[in-house]
Formats: structure tokens, sequence, C-alpha cells
């Protein structure tokens, strides 16, 4: 599966190891599947796992349509290729997108991981703006609120690279898409055991969030990873894998 069918379109996918069950990985805004290059690399040895670069991102094309509608049907396409029980792992909008996905009860979901995201994603004014009218600016102030204080500069730039790269269509449709995302009423109904996890410094969707999550969802546990802020998953791998893989491996 380097690439699947969607809407008449590609879409790319990273593909590594062959354990059970299958994780599969949605990058944030402007963001694309190298996020999660730790996780494909140390989690492969026990775990199938998948990430994708959702369309307008990286290597798979932009499709007409609304951004998160059209970025569900990326991973329901994923999810359908699959097709064993598959844990779905989401970062920022990934994660609004992955509770949008486990909204639908689908039959081989088997998990949810919710990492640095929230029920309600209201982006700051400032950075929508800076969306349309300063492009690099608005890139350099994401990328100031997206880490730690401690974090290595190398990943700073490494994430400023990335969104440059995607591009400022691909950054403004997230932030919007992010802008309107609301599901805070219905956590509830969330049948899937779930593992929220969040940095104890991060400053885009700070700990509130995370907890309010843990707090509505049904069977789900909480992990705060410290020194770590928005971007946990580069930031903190070890923590993050090593939480993931206690919560997956109990899942079969």
């Amino acid at each position: 599966m380097p690439t699947i069918k969607v809407s008449h379109s590609e879409l790319y996918c990273a593909r590594a190891g062959q354990g059970r069950p299958a994780l599969l990985f949605i990058h944030g805004a402007g963001g694309d599947h190298t996020i999660w290059g730790e996780q494909l690399r140390e989690l492969a040895q026990d775990f199938s796992v998948i990430a994708l670069d959702l369309n307008g991102h990286g290597r798979s094309p932009a499709r007409e349509g609304d951004g998160l509608q059209t970025y569900v049907e990326d991973v329901l396409a994923v999810l359908h290729a699959v097709s064993e029980p598959t844990v779905v792992i989401g970062h920022s909008m990934g994660g609004a997108i992955a509770l949008t996905v486990a909204l639908q009860r689908l039959k081989n979901l088997l998990g949810l991981g919710l990492v640095g995201t929230g029920a309600k994603l209201k982006v700051h004014p400032q950075i929508l703006e800076l969306c349309q009218s300063d492009f690099e600016k608005a890139v350099e102030l994401v990328v100031s609120w997206a880490f730690s204080e401690q974090a290595d500069p190398l990943l700073k730039d490494r994430s400023r690279e990335q969104m440059l790269r995607n591009g400022q269509a691909a950054l403004s449709r997230d932030f919007l898409s992010c802008s309107t995302f609301d599901v805070m009423s219905r956590l509830s109904e969330i049948s899937v055991p779930t593992v929220v996890i969040c940095g104890s410094e991060d400053k885009l969707t700070p700990v509130k969030y995370s907890e309010y999550l843990h707090k509505n969802i049904p069977n789900a546990q909480l992990r705060v990873i410290e020194r770590a802020g928005h971007m946990v998953m580069l930031e903190q791998p070890h923590a993050v894998n090593s939480a993931l893989r206690e919560f997956c491996t109990r899942l079969l």
C-alpha cells in the first residue's frame, strides 16, 4: 500500500511492520506522515503501522470539497483497505478527524489515540488572519507556539519547513477546518477504548482539552507527557511510543 485510490485521486501511505493490531496515524494541520517517523520506526517492531498524507499534504494531491470532510474520507478509505482491527491515532487536527471517524462506529475500529487535540479546536484569530495575509509569518507563529521551551531547534526547523512545503492553501484549509470543529456534546457516543496523550507544556491544545476528553469519553485513559509541547510525538517520542504500545497491546 504505498498509495490507495479515493474519490478518483490517490492517497499516499507509509507502512511498516506486520503485527496486530494495525495502527493508523493521522497528522495535524500543515503536516504530513513524516511527523510520525519515530512511531513508524519503533512501533513497527510490534504492530502493523500506517501513516498517511491527507489530501493536499505531502505526496497526496489535493481534492476539492470541505477540508474536514475530505480528510475523513481519506481515513475511511485507508481503513477499508486495511480491513483488519485498527487503532486510529490522530494529532491535533488529526485528532478531530479520528474523533469524527470514531463516531461512525466502524466494525474494524478497535481503539482510538488522541494526541494533543480536543473536542473543540477553536483557532486563535491571529493565526487565521495571518494564514490569509502573511503565510510565512503564520508559520513562524504556529512554530513558536507548537514546541516547549527546551525543544531541539532542529525539530522546529523541520516543522517550519514542512508547513512551508505543504503551502498556504493547505494550512489555511486545515485551520479553517479546525475552527469549526466541535463534538463536545457527542463524546459519550464513542464506544471504543481511548488513550488521550498530551504534552504538559502544550500551548495550542492545553492539558485541560485532554482532561475534558478523558472525563467525557467512556473507557478513556489520560497520559500527560512532561517536558513536551504540542508536538509531543516529536519532542518525547519514546514516552509517546511507550504509552501507545501499552494501550494497544491490551486491546487484543
